[in-house]
């Protein structure tokens, strides 16, 4: 992968400068075991000011190499701005890290979000306490979670193809059946999220009673009553069943994730912005989320888009990464990036997040996501 070199990120568009802070968490997984599972975290949040703090390095070169030239628009542990701000819990997509989505960190975090971006150790890359890297390996995997995803590279492939042909005018009843038979082929995967969402809610509640300490730097700049969760890929799918686990989340958005979760066909309740790819390989995998959602519901699919795109990828990449796959018997070029625009890409993102949580966690009125054809390169459909 051939990474920008002295490339600085975006710039985001809101009115606060954006600061940066690292927390670890710790809780017991198995009081029998008396295991302790760390949470390493990063916190993106609005900025009283800039000066005096220090520029956040964009992530590890031991994590992703070639990076060292990245400069992000953070600094680190500069006061927070005055009042309260809502808060929005975010885990990253599976094997990536805390840092992943820095692009939209640093732009909700502008607009006036703290944004606590949540690890899971063993299923991504993390900087340690005391200094040492932490890096994903498949081999470190519970043998079943490697097996369901083995299993699911031909399932979803299948799907993919499913509902790019029959699937566009198939009825909500083949859609739920179909994704049934997704998830009761993924078992260990739906486990496996299920630690993710421990993992937030822990990492919430940690967050959250620091932050009653009058000498805490967050002391009085949580509003705890406007809590919403988004995620990419697995952290998309932790989202979504925090939604449904929580009464503190209020709203959330999915940046293409399948929902790997035991509560697939609950309708959702709640808000929720459901952003997916369109390629034909893997895309489309949020319609049944969509049509099932009993509360005010989004899903825009990007065109031209694929599933990495909803990553810093878009950002930090000179170059796309073409890799080759047999399907079937056929040898195809897959991108890692779709035709899209990556400045456009990130643009879309930024603006769909940042529309839809001011709506919903703070009550503004839509830009974006109610105006027809307001963003190009979107189908967005609304419920």
């Amino acid at each position: 992968m051939k990474i920008k070199e002295n490339h600085k990120l975006r710039k985001p568009s809101g009115a606060y400068a954006v600061g940066c802070s690292s927390f670890y968490y710790e809780y017991e997984r198995d009081e029998q075991q008396d295991e302790k599972r760390l949470i390493p975290c990063l916190c993106f949040y609005p900025a009283a000011e800039a000066r005096g703090g220090r520029l956040k390095k964009y992530i590890s070169k031991e994590i992703l190499p070639g990076t060292s030239g990245i400069e992000t628009n953070s600094y680190m542990n500069v006061p927070v701005a005055d009042g309260k701000h809502p808060l929005l819990l975010f885990s990253h997509g599976y094997c990536l890290s805390c840092e992943a989505n820095t692009v939209q960190f640093e732009e909700l975090a502008s607009h006036g979000y703290i944004v606590l971006s949540i690890g899971h150790l063993g299923d991504g890359s993390y900087e340690l306490p005391d200094g040492s890297i932490s890096k994903f390996d498949v081999s470190g995997l519970p043998e079943a979670v490697v097996a369901d995803a083995t299993k699911g590279v031909e399932i979803f492939r299948t799907y993919a193809a499913w509902l790019g042909g029959e699937g566009k005018e198939a009825s909500i009843e083949e859609h739920h059946d179909y994704y049934e038979r997704i998830i009761d082929s993924q078992p260990n995967m739906i486990a496996r999220n299920d630690l993710w969402v421990t993992d937030s809610l822990t990492a919430l509640e940690h967050f959250l009673a620091d932050a009653e300490r009058e000498n805490d730097a967050f002391y009085s700049h949580i509003d705890a009553e406007r809590i919403g969760a988004v995620g990419m890929s697995f952290g998309g799918s932790a989202a979504l069943n925090l939604a449904f686990v929580s009464e503190r989340v209020k709203a959330i958005a999915n940046l293409d994730g399948f929902c790997y979760s035991s509560m697939w066909h609950r309708p959702m309740n709640k808000p929720v912005l459901l952003l997916q790819n369109d390629s034909p390989l893997a895309g489309h995998y949020l319609r049944f989320p969509f049509q099932n959602a009993a509360s005010e519901a989004y899903l825009a699919t990007i065109l031209n888009s694929t599933h990495s795109n909803f990553t810093d990828y878009s950002e930090i990449m000179a170059e796309n990464l073409i890799s080759k796959s047999e399907i079937g018997d056929e040898e195809v070029e897959i991108a890692l990036l779709g035709t899209i625009n990556p400045e456009r890409m990130e643009s879309v993102m930024n603006a769909l997040l940042v529309d839809f949580f001011d709506k919903y966690l703070k009550g503004k009125a839509a830009r974006v996501i109610d105006i027809e054809g307001s963003l190009e390169d979107v189908i967005l459909q609304r419920k």
